[in-house]
C-alpha cells in the first residue's frame, strides 16, 4: 500500500504540530488538505526523485511514485522543510522597555537549533544536500625547453 498525503501530514503534525501552531500555521489538520504542509511534502517528493503534477496542490498520486524504501527519507526531508517554514513565520523579537525585558525570540532560536540537528541527520542518513569533494592531478606530459640557443 502506497503512502498517502494524509499519512505524511500525520507524521509531520505529530513531530511539529505545536511549533506549527505557535508560528500561526495549521498544526492540527491531517486529512490530506493541510495547506501549510503542501510545500514541505512537495519539496520532499522532489528531493526523493519524484515529481509533483501541481506545485500548489500535492496529491496522493504524486506520492505514489515514491518507493517504500524511501518513506523515512521523504518524511525526514519534509520535516526539515516544515521546520524551515516555521522559522520563516516566527517574527517575534526580544523587547526591552526600561527595566522590562521580554525574550520573545527564544522559540525561533530553538527552531533554528532543531533545523541544524535535522539537517545534519538528513545529510548523514541520506546524503541529501551533501556535496562530494573530489580532487585529481593533471599531467600535461611535457617539459619546458630552453630555446634561446
Amino acid at each position: 500500500m502506497a503512502i498517502t498525503r494524509a499519512n505524511v501530514e500525520a507524521f509531520l503534525v505529530k513531530r511539529c504540530g505545536s511549533l506549527l501552531t505557535a508560528a500561526g500555521m495549521d498544526g492540527t489538520t491531517v486529512s490530506g488538505s493541510n495547506a501549510d504542509l503542501n510545500d514541505p511534502i512537495g519539496y520532499a517528493i522532489r528531493k526523493c526523485g519524484g515529481t509533483v503534477a501541481a506545485l500548489a496542490s500535492v496529491a496522493d498520486s504524486d506520492l505514489a511514485g515514491i518507493d517504500s524504501a524511501d518513506y523515512d527519507q521523504l518524511i525526514d526531508i519534509a520535516e526539515l522543510r516544515t521546520l524551515e517554514s516555521i522559522e520563516g513565520n516566527l517574527d517575534d523579537v526580544d523587547i526591552s522597555v526600561g527595566s522590562r525585558r521580554e525574550s520573545l525570540n527564544q522559540l525561533a532560536a530553538q527552531v533554528a537549533k532543531k533545523i541544524d540537528r535535522k539537517r545534519e541527520q538528513v545529510e548523514r542518513a541520506y546524503g541529501v544536500n551533501v556535496g562530494v569533494l573530489e580532487a585529481g592531478v593533471v599531467s600535461l606530459g611535457f617539459q619546458e625547453q630552453n630555446t634561446s640557443e
